[in-house]
């Protein structure tokens, strides 16, 4: 199963935010599920490379805080001009 490491979003969010998060190379997401929503930060390099592997509708593991959800990846947004990744959607299982 795919490994995926990320850190809690906890401030700057909205459209401007995620601006700011992509640019400086994060990768700005969500994961959803009957805990609630969360907000988390990933390695826009990293994640690139883990999409080689990955597909939306497959099974992965996303490690945050110390705990490690099951999660299954639902959708992905890119800037296709400037070749960026911007968005990620988990659902927890």
């Amino acid at each position: 199963m795919i490994k995926i490491n990320a850190e809690l979003r906890t401030e700057d969010f909205g459209s401007a935010g995620s601006r700011r998060l992509v640019r400086a190379g994060k990768l700005p997401a969500e994961m959803y599920g009957k805990e609630g929503n969360f907000h988390i930060i990933l390695d826009a390099h990293d994640f690139d490379l883990t999409l080689r592997k990955l597909a939306i509708g497959k099974e992965c593991e996303i490690a945050v805080g110390g705990k490690t959800y099951k999660c299954i990846f639902k959708a992905l947004q890119e800037n296709i001009m400037y070749g960026r990744l911007v968005h990620a959607d988990f659902q927890i299982v």
